[in-house]
């Protein structure tokens, strides 16, 4: 009796686990399509190629769920291991077949209460690193065009997975990033094969020889490497040290002789320089000496400049007088160009020189006392 009961009981679980998971299949969507038979209708989508698109996947427009991914298969099985030729003939219609339908054909369960307008087109994106599923996604026509009938066909497309993670911008910038280092690569692969040639391992002898490569970092570095080592090998030598002794020792001489030489010129300059100073100095003075000289020069020539302009000024008034005494103009003319002044002055001066004739002859009689002189 209690064995039945604990199988009843154990029954009663099961199905109630049954039915629990049941009614999550049908609410996260994993539910077989056929059992929502009568409520939608098939659509079917033309992919050339489809990743992580399976039974059961998201039909989506606008984000919106209206319906489920029913079957996925290739349009033509037989056909999957033949690609469509590089060529077509004209007329060879079956070429044209196999052309056209190889590729995936995906077909859609979409609710009816959802139709879809002629013109609409779907796209996929492919599940990062391989994994999940993407959704269906209907990108819907024109608004005025009509519905497609049950059994319709759009074209797919997928989208790439990085064009899901980066902005189409990035992608692109990423894609000429790649694209120039591959042209900075192949430019850069000549250089590199030059470079190498220059790195390549030449012995001198090889280039030494007629028709021979061309020298290189190698042969050069080894020529040096020799020299360095004849070097070493004439600095080795008891000879070349005691001279190379006696030139240092030399060379310290006329070092110490070039010291008091510099100590000379040192003195030298310093003398030079107080010379320098002192013709400066006689020179300033000349210098003021001359602006001195110059003052009084420029001021003797403009006093002598302003009494030759008087001098000249009164040689104009005299000659302006002599003019007008000449032509008999003002009383200094008048008198000396009248000639009956002169006749009267020559008259005067006659009876001024009788005049003093009896003057002295009266003086002489009154020095003789002949003459007296009474007074009134």
């Amino acid at each position: 009796m209690e064995e039945g009961r604990r199988n009843l009981m154990v029954g009663v679980f099961v199905l109630a686990g049954l039915g629990a998971l049941g009614t999550l299949i049908v609410l996260f969507g994993q539910a077989p399509t056929w059992l929502a038979m009568g409520k939608t209708y098939p659509l079917h989508v033309h992919f050339n190629e489809v990743s992580g698109v399976r039974e059961g996947n998201l039909v989506t427009v606008k984000g919106i769920e209206i319906g489920r991914v029913d079957r996925v298969d290739l349009h033509q099985p037989s056909a999957a291991d033949r690609p469509p030729p590089a060529r077509l003939e004209a007329g060879d219609q079956a070429n044209v077949l196999v052309a056209q339908e190889v590729g995936v054909d995906v077909r859609l369960a979409i609710k009816r209460r959802y139709l879809i307008p002629k013109g609409s087109t779907a796209q996929t994106t492919e599940p990062v690193l391989g994994q999940g599923r993407p959704p269906v996604e209907i990108i819907p026509g024109p608004a005025h065009a009509e519905p497609l009938p049950p059994g319709g066909r759009i074209e797919g497309r997928v989208r790439r997975a990085i064009d899901a993670i980066f902005p189409p911008g990035v992608v692109t910038t990423f894609e000429t990033t790649a694209r120039h280092i591959g042209d900075a690569a192949e430019a850069l692969t000549p250089v590199l094969d030059e470079f190498k040639e220059l790195l390549e391992a030449r012995a001198p002898s090889a280039v030494d020889q007629p028709g021979g490569p061309q020298g290189n970092l190698s042969s050069a570095m080894a020529r040096l490497d020799s020299s360095l080592k004849h070097f070493n090998d004439v600095l080795g030598d008891a000879q070349v040290k005691s001279q190379l002794r006696e030139t240092v020792a030399n060379a310290h001489e006329m070092s110490a002789k070039g010291t008091k030489v510099m100590a000379d010129l040192e003195s030298a300059a310093a003398d030079a320089r107080e010379l320098v100073a002192d013709g400066r100095k006689v020179a300033a003075r000349a210098d003021e000496t001359l602006a001195n000289l110059d003052a009084q020069v420029t001021d003797v020539a403009r006093k002598t400049v302003d009494s030759l302009d008087r001098a000249d000024r009164f040689l104009d008034h005299l000659n302006v007088i002599g003019q007008q005494v000449a032509s008999g103009q003002g009383n200094v003319g008048q008198l000396l160009m009248d000639s009956k002044l002169y006749e009267a002055m020559t008259l005067t001066a006659q009876r001024l020189a009788i005049a003093v004739e009896e003057a002295r002859g009266l003086i002489a009689e009154w020095r003789e006392g002949k003459v007296r002189v009474t007074a009134f």
